[in-house]
Parts: C-alpha cells; sequence; structure tokens
C-alpha cells in the first residue's frame, strides 16, 4: 500500500504504482534530510541477515547513493531529486515528449534533443527564452520544484576491422535534474564534475557543440531588451509629437470655425 510519507512525492513527480517506495530509506524517522535508495538486493540480505523488521533498529550510514534531499527553497513538496540517482527514480515517472498533442505539462520527465539538454548544463539561472520555443513552453507550465531532462542519443552502428557486419550500440540515456524557478528560468542541479563527465559522452558520440555560454546570452538578451526599449521609447516620442502636431491643427482649426460662424447671442436677443 503506498505510504502517506511518499504520497506527496508520487502526486508531484508522478510516479506510477511500481514506484519501490520501500527501497528509500532514512537515517531516522521524522523529517529527514536525505533518504537514500538501496537495492532490493542488499536491502534483502541486510535485513533477513540481522533478523531486523521493516528497517527498525538499524541506521544506515550511507548508501552512496542520495535519493531526495530535503528543500531549502519554496516548493509543493518536501524533497527534490538528486543526481546521484536519476537511473533508479525515472523509470517509474511519466514522460512528456516536446511536441506531444494534450500531454500533460506537469509532468516531470523531459524528454529533450540535444541542443536544448547542452543547453541546460550550466551554472545559474539560466533564461528559458535561451532555449527551443517548445522547451521554453512547457517549462514554463511546471511548477516550482525540481524536474528531470532527458536526452536519448539515437542507436549508432559500429564496425569493427576484425568483423564482416556491423555491430550495433546503444547508448544509454542521460539524465540531469533541473530546478523550476519561480521566475521564467531554470537551473541545473549538477555538479561541475558530472557536467564535465556528460560533455564527454556527447564528445564521444559525436557532438561537437558541448557548451552554450549562458553568460554571454544573457548580455546579448539585455542588450537586446536595451535596444526594444529604446525603439519603444522613440516611438512613444513619436507618437506623442503626432499627438500634439494632431491637437494644434484641431484648435486651430476649431478657431476658425468660431470666427467663421460668428456670435449668434446678439441675433437671438434681436428676435426675443
Amino acid at each position: 500500500d503506498p505510504d502517506p510519507f511518499f504520497a506527496p512525492l508520487r502526486k508531484f513527480y508522478k510516479f506510477s504504482l511500481q514506484f519501490p517506495q520501500e527501497q528509500f530509506m532514512a537515517r531516522s524517522f521524522g523529517d529527514a534530510k536525505v533518504l537514500y535508495y538501496i537495492t532490493s538486493a542488499i536491502k534483502s540480505q541486510l535485513f533477513e541477515t540481522a533478523g531486523i523488521q521493516d528497517g527498525k533498529g538499524i541506521t544506515i550510514i550511507n548508501s552512496r547513493l542520495k535519493a531526495f534531499a530535503r528543500n531549502n527553497k519554496e516548493c509543493n513538496v518536501k524533497y527534490r531529486i538528486c543526481q546521484d540517482a536519476v537511473e533508479y527514480v525515472s523509470p517509474y515517472m511519466e514522460e512528456y515528449f516536446l511536441g506531444e498533442v494534450n500531454a500533460d505539462q506537469k509532468r516531470k520527465l523531459v524528454i529533450t534533443d540535444a541542443v536544448d539538454f547542452v543547453t541546460c548544463l550550466n551554472d545559474g539561472a539560466i533564461y528559458l527564452s535561451f532555449f527551443s520555443e517548445g522547451f521554453g513552453n512547457q517549462m514554463r507550465g511546471l511548477e516550482t520544484g525540481s524536474f528531470l531532462v532527458c536526452f536519448r542519443p539515437q542507436t549508432t552502428s559500429t564496425t569493427t576491422p576484425d568483423s564482416a557486419g556491423g555491430d550495433t550500440t546503444e547508448e544509454t540515456p542521460m539524465t540531469i535534474v533541473m530546478w523550476k524557478c519561480r521566475a521564467d528560468a531554470i537551473n541545473c542541479l549538477v555538479s561541475k564534475s558530472d557536467m564535465e563527465g556528460i560533455r564527454s559522452r556527447l564528445i564521444a558520440m559525436g557532438i561537437t557543440k558541448t557548451w552554450v555560454d549562458v553568460e554571454q546570452l544573457k548580455m546579448d538578451w539585455l542588450e537586446q531588451q536595451k535596444d526594444d526599449k529604446k525603439m519603444t521609447d522613440n516611438d512613444n516620442d513619436a507618437k506623442t509629437e503626432r499627438n500634439s502636431e494632431r491637437d494644434a491643427v484641431m484648435k486651430d482649426d476649431t478657431k476658425k470655425e468660431t470666427s467663421i460662424g460668428g456670435d449668434d447671442t446678439q441675433d437671438n436677443k434681436e428676435v426675443k
């Protein structure tokens, strides 16, 4: 049966009913800082050997796989996904493919292409305007909190010198943890060393552009905003000037009409 502790996580991350909640454990009861992932084999051997029921009476020091960490930012759930355990968490999440029609845009596992994936591999706030239109729109539909971005390389075929045919090798998908900010931006929750490892894998696949200078994009974006504001101000000044000229012409025409029509007050008095 679903554990009440995991109910908010299941709802937020849209985990399937097969999500192995019994394999995620904490070092202590209550509001734990970290939830660790333990394989079913280790858990069964450890607990069965020690004769422990439901993990009671044993303290987890370190399983080397941090699965969830407690949020220190405003979010609808207490825990965010950790990079260490994405391959054990992602199989139980509903996927969202860019361009999918009538799909639930609140899915937390987004399948994207190499260009948007590489743009995600940066420090600090990454504005959604730096991504493709489809990816940016999907991000805007997400709630504040962590989510996953996955790049699945196409299957590649290689031929070795001593073989007559081709040896087909399927590349492992690459998945990273991101954070949807309250503003129109996202953050990458991956360490720099892990980023470099991912870039090395991309290069091995033949993807040459593995770096996007987000800081330069930000400067270009700010310059564009300044230019747009300047153009808007110029348009407003020109509009104000045209309105002033129109008002002056209308005022002059009104004076002429009054002069031509004259004052009929005296005529009215004479009629009376």
